[in-house]
């Protein structure tokens, strides 16, 4: 009966942890796209504004996917990982979720530094694309 009941309560504060990641993500695409807007109503629209969109939509993307994990693992999922292969395939779906994040941040942050002929803004973005095929080698 006591199981049952912190059961109960850890599945009610992953729903609630979801939800504020889902609510999280939500905003952060409402504020990409009024940045957007309001820069094409005050005519500075441009590369910069735009990428910075696509950049807050790449992590808002992110953590709905995390949010979205968490509720198929903890949540909809009736019984604990009860194999080897069932904790790999879930712990390979967050890497996955992690690695395309990382990649798409960096691919964002190399476009916009080669846009706008800074150079050296290049290194941290290489840097976490480095760390995104680090991190895609070592889940191989």
């Amino acid at each position: 009966m006591i199981e049952r009941g912190f059961d109960y309560l850890a599945r009610l504060l992953f729903v609630v942890v979801a939800l504020a990641l889902f609510a999280l993500a939500l905003s952060l695409v409402a504020s990409g796209a009024w940045q957007l807007l309001r820069g094409a109503l005050s005519g500075e629209i441009g590369i910069y504004n735009l990428m910075n969109g696509v950049g807050l939509l790449i992590v808002s993307l992110a953590i709905a996917d995390v949010a979205k994990f968490v509720v198929e693992e903890n949540v909809v999922r009736e019984r604990e990982l009860r194999s080897p292969a069932e904790a790999l395939r879930s712990l390979t779906k967050f890497m996955t979720i992690i690695i395309i994040a990382l990649s798409l941040e960096a691919v964002v942050g190399i476009f916009e530094a080669g846009r706008e002929k800074n150079f050296e803004q290049l290194v941290f973005p290489t840097l976490v694309m480095a760390a995104a095929i680090l991190a895609l080698v070592g889940l191989g």
